[in-house]
């Protein structure tokens, strides 16, 4: 028989064990004791109905004691703060959210519903949330990422879903011819086929000038056998100085290659184009090719300024994925690297005598209340890495980039975009204040602690703006470019271009600071609107006392007179200052801002949001990555872009409404003087959505190659409104088709997971039709719903199949070592 005082010692013991169990569990937490599930509410239908739901389960054996963890998340889209009986949401700015739970407990097993509302629809996997987290409210050092996280795909309906797949298969049908490739890419601008082939089999017998014999035998290696000491020559490279810069004439004969260049720039492009004909013979053979066509060849680039933007800030890639770039620029002969390092989640860049940039800026962490790292921002939860390239780096990437006559032109956020550095500079601020050296603390300090302005920025940040009036925001740059000037002059590389940003700077900044007002009673400036130029003015004579040219983004050319930005005709030194001028939406009220800026005296340079921001959707499919508010961009969409005379083939709004004509009537075009400042065009990818090396080559190619052809390649006649011809363009996109899917793909598939294509279905008469948009790429299909392989059967796009009621298809493009795109599915009713 059990005594009483027993079994008051076994409750004691019991209820001691489960206290040091709770206790245990309330300050460490493991990856997958807890799940999460990401859904749409029932109700929600992406307008007028946002609700979404997060299911939070114990997936462990003990009580979850939720009232000491709060869980954390990023997301995209803004979502509606909440308060209620189960839980409240808090916006800690930026895209990071937080849950604090008001149940104690959740029993094992047991589930919790979090109903929320979000801001806008969800139009894409890389717009629901992610970066799940909880952080202890007993110790803020401890924290655990979830380890299980599950998402319930936001579906369209069956009759959606086939009318959608049933569009994709009659655009695709438009380009499904066949036939040979032109030879070289990007299209040169006069290509002459001879008869005969040069044989490779035979030593390469060269004379080159001496300072172009390392550019030769790097573009040679894996082509030929190089030699210099033989009598009689068949590989000749001479200085031509009546030909432009990077221009080249290459003539193959059966007995001789000859080039001809200006420098070496011209014989670096004259190089890529014959690999680029060896590429295209190697296409049509199964065997190692072993000749060259004999062609005559005249070429020059459209364009001085052919550019390509990589954003590593906001989700960093290491040095080898931008060496990868780098090469893939080479090749397609792009010349302008614009290096986006520094944004305000994170700077990426080591600078010699301001360790905090890294220390506190490249570093994200849940504990960042501390002042030792910044918030976790687009799905890095937990990741508390120091991530950036160090001087060493980048002095690297700088000789690599030379080699493939790059120029690298880095870019500063400056004033807007700039919390990194301004949290960065208050961790250092505090550093010496609590040593007692006010000086040092100051020396390059961002921002006026008695600044009580209130604004908002598109990223969701209040405190992202370095302030004009403080001395130390121009000592702070000038550091910065020192220090850049250090590393080019060690890389043994001109720097001659850096861009300070300038982009999105909201309303109501500066307009509560005690400084700002001093300093336009000092300086005569009426409204705080003109602190913008004054700004502007500053920085430019900075960069032009370092030898320097200014670059930024349009704004920077442009001035608020208290009704929004306009063009700024009276900036002084315009003409030494290069504008990126992204905003061409159609519709949004900008359409033709790059040809007015041109127009005004500003050389520019165009970044097309509608054709060439390579983070846009590729279309509509939920399971496409991507943003969608400036456009979708397939390949064609890319392609139809005419740089000086982009409103010639524009058919619809951004929005997909079919586009008024007369709308356009009221647009700006580019006149004679502005083409004249029309410097060239790039492609750029910012990285909010990119979390792996695989998804950037997702997001950039096939879509680089439209980059390197509208860059590189002469303006073609119907490339104006007078003159504009559908069969012309047509025709010349699927010669571009043929050449991207029959030569390069197969090239850089080694090294790049570039997208595959998405097939198009469409039943007639019981037969199903599939295509793809890449004339030839296999397509394989099953019937009973599960996902092809290679041993699937393949589909003949010619004769279709014989389909039945019930039948579950999905069909996919595979590529030959069994990568796939995305599905494409359809039940037979």
């Amino acid at each position: 028989m059990i005594q009483p005082k027993q079994t008051h010692m076994r409750f004691l013991l019991f209820f001691s064990f489960m206290i040091s169990i709770h206790s245990l569990f309330a300050q460490s937490l493991r990856a997958n004791d807890i799940s999460i599930k990401w859904k749409p509410a029932p109700t929600y239908n992406g307008e007028d109905d946002l609700n979404l739901q997060i299911v939070v389960k114990n997936q462990g054996t003990a009580n979850f004691p939720l009232k000491d963890w709060d869980l954390f998340f990023n997301t995209m889209y803004p979502v509606v703060e909440t308060n209620n009986e189960q839980f409240q949401l808090i916006d800690k700015r930026g895209n990071l959210f937080q849950i604090v739970f008001r149940q104690r407990f959740l029993a094992p097993q047991d589930s919790i519903v979090l109903n929320y509302k979000t801001q806008y629809g969800i139009v894409g996997i890389s717009t629901r949330p992610n970066g799940f987290y909880f952080l202890s409210k007993l110790d803020k050092t401890k924290y655990t990422a979830v380890g299980q996280v599950e998402y319930e795909d936001i579906k369209s309906t069956p009759s959606q879903n086939r009318e959608f797949l049933q569009k994709l298969y009659a655009k695709n049908q438009s380009f499904q011819k066949e036939y040979t490739p032109i030879k070289i890419f990007p299209s040169p601008k006069s290509l002459i086929e001879r008869n005969g082939i040069f044989d490779l089999r035979k030593v390469l017998q060269v004379e080159v000038p001496s300072d172009w014999k390392q550019t030769v035998d790097k573009g040679l290696a894996g082509l030929a056998k190089v030699q210099y000491d033989a009598d009689k020559k068949n590989f000749i490279v001479r200085l031509n100085s009546n030909l432009a810069d990077e221009a080249y004439n290459l003539s193959i004969n059966p007995d001789l290659i000859e080039i001809e260049a200006s420098g070496r720039a011209g014989l670096f492009y004259a190089l890529q184009s014959l690999q680029s004909l060896y590429d295209q013979a190697q296409s049509k053979s199964a065997k190692k090719v072993t000749h060259l066509p004999c062609v005559e060849v005249m070429d020059e680039p459209r364009y001085a300024y052919r550019g390509f933007m990589l954003d590593i800030a906001r989700n960093f890639r290491p040095k080898e994925v931008v060496l990868k770039y780098l090469d893939l620029m080479g090749k397609y002969k792009l010349n302008v690297f614009h290096f986006h390092f520094i944004e305000d989640e994170a700077w990426r860049i080591e600078i010699p005598g301001l360790p905090e940039l890294t220390e506190v800026g490249a570093r994200r962490s849940p504990a960042y209340l501390d002042g030792k790292a910044l918030m976790p921002a687009y799905g890095s939860a937990t990741n508390t890495e120091h991530q950036f390239l160090t001087r060493k780096d980048f002095i690297d990437i700088l000789k690599y980039a030379q080699e493939r006559n790059i120029t690298v032109v880095p870019e500063i956020e400056t004033p807007g975009h700039a919390r990194a550095s301004v949290k960065a500079m208050e961790a250092r601020y505090d550093k010496y204040m609590a040593a007692g050296d006010r000086k040092a603390a100051e020396e390059y300090l961002l921002h006026d602690f008695e600044d009580i302005s209130v604004y908002n920025t598109a990223q969701n940040f209040g405190d992202n703006v370095l302030n004009p009036a403080l001395p130390s925001v121009y000592r702070f740059l000038g550091k910065v470019l020192d220090e850049f000037q250090s590393m080019y002059a060690e890389a043994g590389v001109p720097f001659k271009k850096i861009s300070l940003g300038g982009d999105e700077v909201p309303p109501g900044v500066w307009e509560k600071s005690p400084k700002i007002k001093k300093l336009m009673h000092e300086q005569g400036i009426g409204s705080v609107h003109e602190v913008w130029a004054y700004y502007i003015d500053k920085i430019n004579k900075l960069c032009k006392a370092k030898g320097l040219e200014m670059a930024g983004w349009e704004e920077i050319g442009m001035v608020n007179k208290g009704n929004g930005m306009v063009v700024n005709p009276d900036l002084e030194h315009k003409e030494n200052m290069q504008l990126d001028v992204w905003n061409n939406i159609i519709g949004g009220g900008n359409d033709d801002l790059v040809y007015r800026l041109a127009n005004a005296g500003y050389p520019t340079v165009l970044i097309s949001a509608s054709n060439l921001y390579l983070d846009m959707m590729w279309d509509s499919t939920y399971r496409e990555p991507g943003f969608k508010w400036a456009t979708f961009a397939d390949l064609h969409h890319s392609y139809s872009l005419f740089p000086e005379d982009y409103f010639a083939n524009i058919h619809t709004y951004y929005s997909g409404k079919k586009l008024d004509k007369t709308y356009l009537n009221k647009l700006t075009r580019i006149t004679e003087k502005g083409r004249a400042n029309f410097k060239g065009i790039k492609g750029g990818l910012f990285a909010e959505t990119i979390l792996s090396d695989e998804a950037l080559d997702y997001m950039v190619f096939p879509r680089f190659f439209v980059l390197a052809e509208r860059a590189w390649s002469q303006r073609r006649a119907y490339e104006s409104e007078e003159t504009y011809n559908q069969e012309l363009f047509d025709r010349d996109y699927v010669a571009f088709l043929n050449r991207v899917v029959q030569v390069e793909l197969p090239v850089i598939q080694d090294r790049v997971q570039f997208r595959l294509p998405r097939v198009g279905l469409k039943v007639e008469n019981s037969t199903l039709r599939a295509n793809v948009e890449y004339p030839g790429y296999p397509i394989y299909y099953t019937t009973d719903g599960s996902e092809p392989t290679l041993r699937s059967p393949r589909l003949d796009i010619k004769k279709g199949i014989k389909v039945k009621s019930g039948d579950k298809i999905t069909a996919v493009a595979l590529d030959d070592k069994g990568r796939s795109g995305l599905l494409s599915q359809l039940n037979i009713n």
